[in-house]
């Protein structure tokens, strides 16, 4: 099997070489590295380069966006990036993490023994380096003294079961999604696609030992709220639409490509998401309370409830 690794970097030049050290001294080497540069304003463009030119690396490459993206639609363009190699198993990596030498191919033989595995994630260690950090609380699966765990089915949108960083992914499983991933949908964070997705297809699965160390900082991307009570009320629609409704339209659309039975609870869920947008946007606190009440079981949980009444009374 031929791999490849995705790194999204941002202004990571103080961070970064630890990673790229893992990466490099892998036990399977990757066959490609696409670095993508979300506009940094340091040195991480020009470290990379020379780190790619000093140790004389084929198949790495490190590409500049033309405009800042973000971390989740840059992650979005370079899994359309792995659609244009020829890898089999792509690997998902950020700038700050360091990974232990045998992650890829421990993951590559599982993915290779068993065929009806897609998603394959991993356990990692955490490194909190300050007090502003975020710790992510793992997901407890219930076979967890098992070598593999299967990913449960969860209707809802869940934040994901491990870290996207410890992501190896079939390049089938990928096509499967990003068609109908569009670019305005920018507030989606890949792995929780990625990895509910998998769970709703039943070809997601977690190897129960740890992969690698996680860093985790004040300045880690991932792990902060998009909306608090604080935020505007546009920045509320703006993460209905571009994260929920996103990821329902994309998990229902993908299940009923794969004449999943579950494509019929998704499409719902999509649809209540519309409904939810259409009321927000209409400024009309009672039709927001009417829908509370309609739809009370569509909504993840009561903190959902109380945001769209509260987001209701603001202008």
């Amino acid at each position: 099997m031929k791999t490849a690794v995705l790194m999204a970097t941002y202004n990571g030049e103080k961070l970064i070489e630890k990673q790229l050290d893992s990466i490099k001294n892998q036990v399977l080497s990757p066959d490609y590295v696409i670095i993508r540069d979300d506009g940094s304003t340091d040195g991480t463009v020009q470290f990379v380069r020379n780190y790619i030119k000093q140790n004389n690396l084929v198949g790495w490459d490190i590409v500049q966006n033309e405009k800042n993206l973000g971390w989740r639609l840059n992650f979005r363009q370079l899994l359309i990036d792995s659609q244009n190699t020829d890898a089999d198993v792509i690997f998902l990596s950020d700038q700050d993490d360091v990974w232990h030498l045998e992650k890829n191919i421990k993951q590559v033989e599982i993915l290779s023994s068993h065929s009806e595995i897609e998603v394959l994630s991993a356990d990692t260690e955490f490194n909190v380096s300050t007090s502003e950090a975020t710790i992510p609380t793992n997901y407890v699966f219930k076979d967890n003294t098992q070598e593999l765990s299967k990913f449960p089915i969860e209707r809802f949108y869940k934040a994901g079961f491990r870290q996207g960083m410890t992501l190896a992914i079939k390049k089938e499983f990928i096509e499967r999604f990003l068609k109908y991933w569009q670019e305005d949908y920018n507030l989606l964070p890949h792995d929780a696609l990625i990895e509910c997705l998998a769970g709703l297809l039943e070809v997601g699965y977690n190897l129960n030992e740890s992969v690698a160390i996680h860093n985790r900082h004040e300045t880690n991307a991932s792990g902060k709220a998009v909306v608090t009570l604080k935020s505007s009320k546009e920045l509320h629609i703006q993460e209905l639409y571009a994260k929920y409704q996103g990821y329902y339209e994309i998990v229902y659309k993908v299940l009923q490509d794969n004449n999943s039975s579950l494509a019929q609870v998704e499409k719902k869920y999509y649809e209540f998401t519309k409904r939810r947008i259409a009321n927000a946007k209409s400024g009309n606190f009672f039709k927001t309370f009417e829908q509370v009440i309609r739809d009370w079981k569509n909504y993840e949980h009561a903190s959902s409830r109380i945001r769209d009444i509260l987001f209701a009374f603001k202008k």
